[in-house]
């Protein structure tokens, strides 16, 4: 089997010729590639695929297809500008954003009638990750501003970036379509998790209306999107984690928006993924229950709470397909890695049973610590048992 041949079995419980070996390592290529540290192995990698490729893995990608689902604003004025240094004179990637040669921090703007709302990314070469240091709503007397800019603004996917990345994959693998994320979570973007639980708590009903519109703009964009035939995959690019994701957080905020996009991609045989890193524990049955295929990323303790070996169990969903078993205090091990990553595989392959419905991936993503001899190990151990 192909690679992608092999995902599509695992996501559909058909028998595979080996346990699909999917790592995200976009942090890590990144954070190694943008200081002259990839091991000599990949030296002369410029993309992961190219890593993915020399693994042997299976590319299960999400990151480059992320920015073929484009906000376009329908009113008010929207800008953006960057700067910062780095040392680094080509884009820099990451989850989020990919800031120009050189620069750092994303400022970004959008005036409304309301007022001026601001939001600002920052990269920290110490994390090789970005993070919001500014939100785009941080009082409630914003409320019409930012409510003026989610009725602005409609989700379009630009369908010929998408089949470039597809035809970059091949039989590899396959890529996911960005079906941006639930209202909960746009609203924690919007926000902060802190202030939008705040604002929730305090004004349910007008942050109630706010879900709504973010809801409605999006399954029309996936009404539109949902037949393209490069279009296999969903994902929803949330973080299901129940500190942040309550259940009835994810009752009132979550349920009705993933039980109607699951609706519309299973009526055309097709996925839904969702990203989930952390403790998701309490929510698997809530998963389970809105139909839900896939968890991207679920982390067995000690950072999650959960065994991978129980997840299917536990969100009662037939078709469900558990993603994830790579987590950091793994791939970081040095002492007696090639011995301890057969043992802890070999055991988790073991508890997942027959093995259908399972892809094996990282916990969230690859810690850029982590040992290229450990990404090996990975392989090598997912290929044998």
């Amino acid at each position: 089997m192909n690679g992608r041949e092999r995902i599509l079995a695992a996501f559909r419980g058909e028998p595979v010729d080996v346990v699909p070996f999917s790592p995200n390592i976009y942090q890590w290529f990144y954070a190694r590639y943008s200081t002259g540290t990839l091991p000599a192995e990949v030296a002369d990698a410029t993309h992961p695929f190219d890593v993915l490729r020399h693994l042997g893995a299976d590319i299960l990608a999400r990151w480059d297809t992320q920015w073929a689902t484009k906000p376009v604003y329908t009113d008010g004025a929207y800008s953006e500008e960057y700067s910062g240094h780095s040392d680094w004179d080509k884009p820099l990637v990451t989850a989020f954003n990919i800031y120009p040669p050189h620069k750092t921090i994303r400022h970004r703007k959008f005036e409304t009638p309301y007022g001026t709302l601001t939001q600002t990314w920052e990269y920290t070469g110490e994390a090789a990750a970005d993070f919001e240091s500014k939100y785009w709503w941080t009082d409630w007397s914003e409320y019409e501003a930012v409510r003026f800019m989610m009725e602005a603004t409609e989700y379009e996917l630009d369908a010929d970036m998408l089949h470039h990345w597809v035809q970059q994959v091949g039989d590899d693998g396959l890529v996911m379509v960005n079906l941006t994320e639930s209202p909960l979570k746009r609203l924690h973007w919007l926000a902060g998790p802190q202030n939008a639980t705040l604002f929730i708590m305090d004004h349910p009903e007008e942050m109630k209306a706010l879900a709504d519109i973010h809801q409605k703009k999006v399954l029309a964009m996936l009404e539109k999107v949902v037949d393209n035939p490069d279009a296999e995959l969903f994902i929803a690019t949330d973080n299901l984690d129940a500190m942040f994701y309550p259940p009835y957080f994810y009752n009132d905020y979550c349920r009705d928006f993933f039980v109607k996009a699951a609706d519309i991609i299973h009526s055309r045989n097709k996925h839904l993924v969702v990203h989930a890193c952390g403790r998701n524990k309490v929510l698997l049955p809530l998963v389970g229950e809105t139909k839900i295929d896939c968890l991207e990323g679920i982390t067995p303790p000690p950072m999650g709470d959960v065994e991978l070996g129980e997840v299917r169990q536990k969100v009662g969903f037939a078709d469900f397909t558990v993603n994830g078993g790579m987590d950091a205090p793994h791939q970081e091990i040095t002492a007696n890695a090639e011995e301890r990553l057969h043992a802890y595989t070999r055991a988790l392959f073991d508890s997942m049973g027959d093995r259908r419905h399972f892809i094996f991936a990282s916990s969230c993503n690859t810690s850029p610590l982590t040992p290229w001899e450990n990404l090996v190990h990975f392989r090598n151990a997912a290929r044998e048992y």
